[in-house]
């Protein structure tokens, strides 16, 4: 008989203990960095795209909607990234793709050594290397270079032959990948997705996601507060 898998937590999200802070600015209070203005003006271009998805264009704008009032601009840098070793890999075949997706993949290089990056906790079906072979890091949200309680934008990373535990959606979240990587939502089939995918996975269904020969690296976001 198959097991019964308890899927009720949200693997993208690695700070649940941690109560979060409002400190949002009223907008115009503050520029922010060019570095981080050009990212996010690039990922609105790949992720409202014509091509994506209605419901990723959808959850999409909703980041970029709150993205027009500026949270919390970290001014230090960390002491300690500890940015994966296989990272400049990964957005150096995005940067091959060329197009839109190279120009996100060269702006998250620039950022990189101003991420903190943080492994989280295996689950069902991982693979068996997965604490030691992936990263997550905050860009907009908790933490990251601009801190702030009502949205999430972040990056996961993957080495080769890597899989990411099976997990429910705590909230609706849109992707944009900038590697191939192989995808089940919601219990379907596995289909693959090259450079450029952008999709989405909806608040409580199951998600699993997958890498074979090259590394994954996927940009995600997602509003944090429903009705805010």
């Amino acid at each position: 008989m198959g097991r019964t898998i308890k899927r009720d937590a949200d693997l993208l999200i690695t700070d649940e203990k941690e109560p979060v802070k409002h400190r949002l600015r009223e907008r115009g209070a503050a520029e922010r960095p060019v570095k981080l203005d050009n990212f996010l003006n690039l990922l609105a271009r790949a992720m409202l795209h014509p091509s994506a998805s209605t419901m990723a264009s959808f959850v999409a704008g909703k980041v970029f909607q709150k993205l027009e009032r500026t949270g919390t601009l970290r001014d230090k840098r960390p002491h300690d990234t500890g940015i994966p070793s296989g990272l400049e890999a990964a957005l150096q075949n995005a940067i091959a793709a060329r197009d839109i997706y190279a120009e996100v993949a060269q702006s998250v290089w620039r950022l990189a050594d101003a991420l903190v990056w943080i492994r989280g906790r295996s689950g069902p079906f991982a693979s068996l290397n997965f604490e030691r072979a992936h990263a997550h890091s905050v860009i907009v949200g908790p933490g990251g270079l601009e801190d702030r309680a009502d949205i999430r934008v972040g990056l996961t990373y993957m080495e080769p032959y890597s899989r990411f535990p099976d997990h429910v959606q705590r909230f609706s979240r849109a992707f944009l990948l900038l590697s191939p990587c192989e995808l089940s939502i919601a219990g379907e089939s596995w289909f693959s997705t090259g450079i450029g995918g952008v999709f989405a996975a909806e608040a409580g269904q199951s998600f699993a996601m997958r890498c074979t020969t090259t590394p994954l690296l996927a940009v995600w976001c997602h509003v944090e507060e429903i009705g805010r």
